[in-house]
């Protein structure tokens, strides 16, 4: 089997690895690949957005995610905790993998090789020289791929000035408000007093939209509560959760994690986002 190699987005002065609501993002270095031509290489990512993992699994919300024989995370991961791999200290990319079959493993901690007990194998077939995220949800084990989100990021130019975002939908549980009588969501952007995205379901995924940006001026998106009738302004709205993002000429996926019916605590709804490119 061909060893998995890494690369990484460099960051120049971005601290962590994901954002939830205070997050921000100054600058990111440009986006590079170890073999951008590469006619036998695909590149996946990891995301835990899976609140109630324990009860779904029966296991503990602490793994491991080995991608055809290695281990991709350190340390394991959770979702009260570190939940995205491969995780570096000052940003992060895809690890980069042979086209063709996929294999994703799920495996409790090991005390020697931390590939213990695999209690979940995910199979799966990548395009060469494609980019996929692997979105873990509380869907996972229904069984519709669909549903299983593992999901291909198309990689659309962004242009200077404008940058490129989608929204995923990755709230399971929840419940609709007697005020709307709906479980979807919108986007809405601050900075553009408007919608970006309007009754997005759960396990949904957005296409890339190209937006402009001002580099001296963030936005602050909301999830809101889709309503009953029209398009009212943001005080007019339920808001479910918000993200403030200062982006630049980049690729970037917000998606909605957590329990959509708890306002605080560890599994609490919450908008986050991560870069694709």
């Amino acid at each position: 089997m061909k060893k998995i190699i890494f690369y990484i987005f460099f960051a120049a002065a971005l601290v962590g690895i994901y954002s939830s609501c205070t997050k921000s993002n100054d600058y990111i270095a440009p986006y590079t690949t170890v073999d951008p031509n590469s006619l036998t290489t695909s590149y996946v990512k990891f995301v835990h957005a899976s609140p109630y993992f324990r009860n779904i699994f029966g296991v503990a919300d602490t793994f491991n995610v080995i991608v055809n024989g290695t281990k991709i995370n350190s340390p394991f991961l959770s979702f009260g905790g570190t939940s995205i791999a491969p995780v570096l200290t000052t940003g992060y990319g895809y690890v980069s993998i042979p086209s063709g079959a996929l294999q994703i493993k799920l495996s409790t901690n090991g005390t020697t090789t931390g590939d213990s007990i695999a209690f979940k194998i995910y199979s799966k077939t990548v395009s060469p020289g494609q980019f996929y995220t692997f979105l873990l949800t509380d869907s996972a084990l229904t069984g519709n791929p669909a549903k299983e989100m593992f999901i291909r990021d198309s990689t659309p130019v962004a242009y200077s000035g404008y940058y490129n975002l989608r929204f995923i939908n990755a709230v399971g549980n929840d419940s609709a408000t007697t005020s709307t009588g709906t479980k979807t969501v919108d986007i809405y952007s601050y900075a553009r007093n408007a919608t970006l995205w309007t009754k997005i379901g759960v396990d949904s995924v957005t296409t890339f939209s190209l937006l402009g940006t001002n580099s001296f001026v963030a936005d602050t998106l909301y999830v809101t509560r889709t309503p009953a009738s029209g398009s009212p302004v943001l005080s007019g709205r339920v808001v479910l959760a918000k993200l403030a993002l200062s982006p630049l000429s980049r690729n970037y996926t917000i998606y909605y994690k957590g329990d959509g019916t708890l306002a605080t605590g560890t599994k609490a709804r919450a908008l986050a986002y991560y870069i694709n490119q």
